[in-house]
C-alpha cells in the first residue's frame, strides 16, 4: 500500500474558507452527491452525501410504541413536529420519515428544537448583523423565516422582549436551551437543544424503522459479521457477545457539535459501567490486573452532553487496547479526526472497530484468539487491530473517505517521530475493511460515489504540531 500522509509538511495550513471548495482536487477527495461518474475536478453539489426517501414514513404511534416515546416526551414532541411540517398531503398524516426529520430541523419555523448546526448558523447570521458596531439587530432582519423565529424567541425568552437581539441575548437563550431552561407559553414556547450527534442517532432510529437505509448502520452481506445491534442516545453499536467487544461503534461527529459542546463536559464525572441492555455483559472489574487500557471505539472526547460522555463509558463501546497503543498511537488519530473536522466546517459518519488478524491479514480461527479478562465466564477477545473508517463531508457537500487498520501492539511506539509512519503503514482502503467485516458501511451512498471513494487512499491528510501530537487536522484538497 502507497500510503498518502506525509509526516513533514512545509506548505501553510489551509484555511476553512480555501479547504471547502477545492478547485483541483485529487479524484477520490471532492466527490458531488449522487454522481454515477465522479470527475477529478468536480463542481460542489446543494444537496448533501445524499438524498433520504421522503415516502419511506413509519407511524409516530409504531415508533412510540417501539421504543417506549410517550407524546410528552422530547421525541415525541419532535416527531409531531416533524410531521406537521412535512410537505403536501404527507403533512399531518400520523407519519414521519427521517426525511421529515431532517427537513424540519434545517429550517425549524417554530424553533422548538434546535441542533448544533442550527446555533451556529443563528450565530453566525446575529454576527453578520451586528458589523460595524452594532450592539443589536432588529429580531426581522434575518433573511430565513425561522432565523426570525429564533430571534424573537432568544429576545423573549433570553432578553428583554424590545424587539432586538443583541449577542448576550442569544448567548443568555442557547444556553437556557441547553439547560432545557428555556421556557415559554404560546408562540415561545419551550425550546431544547439536540446535539446533531443526538439527532444523527434519533434519525438512525426511525431510518431502520422505516426500511432505509443509513450511514450509522452498515448492510451485511452473506458473510456479514454476526453480531447484537444496540442503538444508543449518541451512536449505534454491532456488539460481539461471543468476544464481549464491540465489532463495530457508528456515530456523527460534527463541527458544530465540537463548537457547541458545554465547557463543563467532562470525562472526570463519568465512570465506566455495565451496558445496561447486556445482562451478563462486561463490568469494569472484568479489566483489572490485566495490562489492557479500556479503550474508547467512540472517543469520550468526541461527546457534545455529559449524558453522551457517560455514554462512552458503557462497556460495550470498550475494546482491550495495549498502553501505548491506546494512549499514544490511537490517541493521535481520535485527536486528528476530530481537529480535522473542526477545522473544515465539516460533520463526518465515523466507523470505530475491532479486528482479529494473523500475519497474513486473513481472520483467526476462534481457537487461536489471545483472550484476557478477570472472569473465566466472561473472556474478552483481544483485537489485533483497530480499525477507523470515516465519511467527511464538507459544508459544500464534496465528500472525503479514509481509513486506518492500525496494529494493537504491546511494543507500540509512544513518540510522535515514530507514530507517523506508523499510521502510514496502517492508511487501508475503506473496502478492505468492509471485505473483512462482511458489511457495506455507507450503503446510503449511490454505487458509483462508492466506487470512487472506498477503493483507494489518495484522500490526503496533513499532520500538524499541536501539543505533543502531531493530529491529522485537514484533508488536503
Amino acid at each position: 500500500m502507497s500510503p498518502r500522509i506525509p509526516t513533514r509538511v512545509s506548505t501553510p495550513r489551509p484555511t476553512l474558507a480555501n479547504a471547502a471548495v477545492p478547485t483541483s482536487a485529487p479524484a477520490n477527495t471532492a466527490v458531488p452527491a449522487g454522481a454515477d461518474a465522479p470527475a477529478a475536478n468536480v463542481v460542489a453539489p446543494t444537496g448533501g452525501s445524499w438524498k433520504r426517501s421522503a415516502t419511506k414514513e413509519v407511524a409516530i404511534s409504531d415508533l412510540q410504541q417501539k421504543f417506549g416515546w410517550t407524546e410528552e416526551s422530547w421525541q415525541g414532541r419532535l416527531l409531531q413536529a416533524a410531521d406537521e411540517g412535512a410537505d403536501g398531503s404527507r403533512s399531518a398524516n400520523g407519519q414521519v420519515s427521517a426525511a421529515e426529520l431532517e427537513s424540519y430541523l434545517s429550517a425549524p419555523t417554530d424553533a422548538q428544537f434546535l441542533t448544533s448546526t442550527a446555533l451556529q448558523q443563528q450565530r453566525a447570521a446575529l454576527d453578520a448583523k451586528l458589523q460595524g458596531g452594532a450592539q443589536a439587530a432588529s429580531v426581522d432582519s434575518f433573511d430565513s423565516p425561522w432565523q426570525q423565529s429564533v430571534a424573537k424567541r432568544a429576545d423573549l425568552l433570553g432578553g428583554n422582549g424590545d424587539g432586538q437581539l443583541s449577542a448576550d441575548e442569544l448567548t443568555a437563550y442557547i444556553n437556557a436551551s441547553k439547560a432545557n431552561q428555556a421556557k415559554g407559553t404560546g408562540t415561545a414556547a419551550n425550546t431544547q437543544w439536540v446535539p446533531d450527534q443526538q439527532m444523527a442517532a434519533f434519525q438512525s432510529r426511525v431510518a431502520e424503522v422505516a426500511g432505509e437505509v443509513d450511514p450509522l448502520q452498515g448492510v451485511g452481506g452473506s458473510g456479514a459479521t454476526p453480531g447484537l445491534n444496540l442503538v444508543k442516545e449518541y451512536s449505534r453499536t454491532l456488539m460481539d457477545t461471543d468476544k464481549n467487544v464491540p465489532t463495530f461503534v457508528s456515530y456523527l461527529l460534527s463541527a458544530a457539535d465540537v463548537k457547541e459542546t458545554p465547557a463543563d463536559v467532562s470525562r472526570l464525572d463519568s465512570t465506566f459501567v455495565r451496558d445496561p441492555e447486556l445482562k451478563g455483559g462486561v463490568v469494569d472489574a472484568d479489566y483489572n490486573n490485566t495490562g489492557f487500557d479500556r479503550g474508547h471505539m467512540k472517543p469520550a472526547e468526541d461527546s457534545p452532553t455529559q449524558a453522551a460522555m457517560n455514554e462512552s463509558h458503557l462497556m460495550s463501546n470498550i475494546a482491550p487496547q495495549h498502553g501505548n497503543h491506546n494512549q499514544q498511537v490511537w490517541r493521535t488519530l481520535e485527536r486528528g479526526v476530530s481537529e480535522m473536522i473542526k477545522e473544515t466546517g465539516g460533520k463526518a459518519y465515523i466507523v470505530t472497530g475491532n479486528l482479529y488478524l494473523d500475519d497474513k491479514g486473513k481472520p483467526l480461527p476462534p481457537e487461536s484468539l489471545q483472550t484476557t479478562g478477570s472472569k473465566d465466564d466472561r473472556r474478552i477477545a483481544v483485537p489485533t487491530h483497530n480499525f477507523k473508517t470515516v465519511l467527511l463531508e464538507l459544508p459544500n457537500g464534496n465528500l472525503s473517505m479514509f481509513a486506518y487498520m492500525v496494529p494493537n501492539k504491546a511494543e507500540g511506539p509512544s513518540k510522535k517521530d515514530d507514530i507517523l509512519p506508523l499510521l502510514q503503514e496502517s492508511r487501508v482502503p475503506v473496502d478492505q475493511i468492509e471485505g473483512l467485516l462482511g458489511q457495506d458501511l455507507y450503503a446510503q451512498l449511490p454505487k458509483g460515489v462508492q466506487e470512487k471513494l472506498e477503493k483507494d487512499t489518495s484522500a490526503a491528510g496533513v499532520f500538524q504540531q499541536q501539543s505533543l501530537y502531531e493530529s491529522a487536522t485537514l484533508l488536503r484538497n
